[in-house]
């Protein structure tokens, strides 16, 4: 069940694949292995959140090799939702995970053991990651993975600072876990990701018409006032980025002037808007 706004339950039908979070209003973040599960050429799934809002989503990009997948909420101006800060982590900050299972399942919480360290998941590949202490002894953390990792240091703003996808295995005894976790950073997600590239918002906020079929630009509500809010978030998210080390700052002032320049074509109508629509 999602613990927070941003977090939620991944579904197909009746069928429960995993957790996931918004990263932004029109993208969710889940581990790749949590879609292991769907139907044979079926992409589409269903976003629940935990107040009960189910939204239709399709998975766009699966990155086997570092476990990470991106769903596309494909209605993403019905998401109500605030969208999570994102953060880095220093050892011995404390976390804590925001989404169980089931009801009955128990929080996960804990203290950072390490940040940023190479490690090799079972996807086969190397990612950046975050090893997590945790001081729930289960033996078995199965279904928590996917899952948004926050960070729960005293004075803290409470921001994400991984995805869970891995669960270290208890040498003792192969059928259990250890009590040591592994989460992929969101600089490791976004990197991974063509959609939260630099070089892809550049070409999205200047003619949204380039972005993959799929992506924010389709189904987007054109009234003005929607418009400007959704560019409002658009400026917040990447400053924020920007002061988190998430984005490069040097791309980050271009970024900003063509989010408002598509903000003006849109709300005002300019020409350039114009001989866009005519082009499609």
């Amino acid at each position: 069940m999602p613990g927070r706004d941003y977090a939620v339950d991944l579904r197909q039908g009746d069928m429960y694949l995993g957790a996931g979070f918004l990263l932004t209003r029109c993208y969710v973040l889940t581990a790749d292995h949590c879609l292991r599960r769907l139907t044979d050429h079926d992409d589409r799934v269903s976003v629940c959140f935990e107040s009960g809002t189910t939204l239709e989503g399709c998975v766009r990009r699966r990155v086997a090799d570092a476990d990470l997948a991106i769903v596309e909420i494909l209605h993403p101006q019905d998401v109500p939702f605030t969208l999570p800060n994102a953060d880095h982590a220093r050892r011995g900050d404390r976390w804590r995970g925001l989404h169980r299972p089931l009801l009955s399942d128990p929080d996960l919480g804990g203290l950072v053991d390490a940040y940023a360290v190479k490690y090799h998941c079972e996807g086969g590949d190397f990612i950046e990651a975050i090893q997590l202490a945790v001081e729930q002894t289960l033996g078995d953390y199965s279904g928590y993975s996917g899952g948004p990792v926050e960070k729960a240091t005293p004075g803290s703003d409470g921001a994400v600072i991984g995805i869970l996808i891995e669960q270290y295995p208890d040498r003792q005894d192969a059928r259990r876990s250890a009590n040591v976790l592994f989460a992929a950073t969101i600089h490791e997600a976004l990197s991974r990701f063509e959609y939260f590239s630099t070089g892809h918002l550049h070409r999205v906020l200047k003619d949204p018409s380039t972005a993959p079929p799929g992506t924010s630009a389709q189904g987007v509500d054109s009234d003005p006032d929607a418009v400007m809010d959704r560019t409002e978030t658009v400026l917040v998210r990447l400053k924020e980025w920007s002061d988190r080390g998430l984005l490069d700052p040097a791309q980050v002032v271009s970024l900003a002037m063509q989010a408002g320049r598509a903000m003006i074509d849109g709300t005002l109508g300019g020409e350039d808007t114009g001989e866009r629509r005519n082009a499609r």
